[in-house]
């Protein structure tokens, strides 16, 4: 089996399990990205990373600007328009890493919303330092257009206490879909492979899981 370089295989990973569990809704379930995705990270890497959830927008090509900036959202059983992604939470002295591993779904979610994409294909995933990454600009004030590989986001306190609950509420699901994500993680490491075999490795998804609680 080809080896594929780490953050590719975990975007990998989390996309393949959250695909097949969700088949037709995957697009639309960021939250369950940034909550798999950040656990999968944390066990990978030994770090710690953190679900995010806020207000983001996307840009289309074309002058087009996809917005997801419905902050009262949180609060409705049936949701709205916000978005969710990952970021490190164990860099406090440095520039933390913003991570989005369902960029790569923007033109399918884009066309599903009524936006026409115009730019060329989005990456899989998005993976760096927060001013590499995300557009600086406050909320009154977000630019028509950005570079490619960029998108504006902010979280806001509706969305952590929304995101919390949703840890705390799903947690069976969401330990069950990181167990899996890390099993096909394992599947594609080299059978000498020393990634995951250190302390750390031991800790459960449940153990993870409530700890970002």
């Amino acid at each position: 089996m080809m080896a594929l370089p780490i953050r590719t295989l975990i975007a990998h990973c989390v996309n393949q399990v959250i695909r097949q569990y969700y088949p037709r809704q995957y697009s639309s379930l960021c939250h369950v990205y940034a909550i798999i995705g950040s656990n999968l990270i944390s066990i990978v890497l030994d770090r710690v990373y953190r679900p995010v959830a806020g207000l983001a927008a996307i840009d289309c090509g074309g002058g087009q600007l996809m917005t997801m900036l419905d902050n009262g959202a949180f609060a409705h059983a049936a949701g709205g328009s916000y978005h969710c992604w990952i970021e490190s939470a164990d860099d406090l002295a440095t520039e933390c890493e913003v991570v989005d591993l369902t960029f790569r779904h923007n033109h399918t979610y884009a066309e599903q919303n009524g936006f026409g994409w115009q730019r060329a294909l989005p990456p899989d995933f998005l993976w760096g330092k927060q001013s590499d990454i995300v557009v600086q600009a406050p909320l009154h004030a977000i630019p028509r257009s950005f570079p490619e590989g960029m998108v504006w986001l902010q979280e806001t306190d509706e969305g952590w206490h929304w995101m919390m609950r949703q840890l705390q509420e799903h947690q069976s699901a969401f330990v069950t879909l990181t167990a899996e994500a890390l099993k096909l993680f394992q599947a594609h490491l080299a059978p000498d492979s020393a990634l995951l075999a250190r302390p750390a490795a031991t800790e459960t998804p449940a153990t993870l899981l409530m700890a970002a609680v």
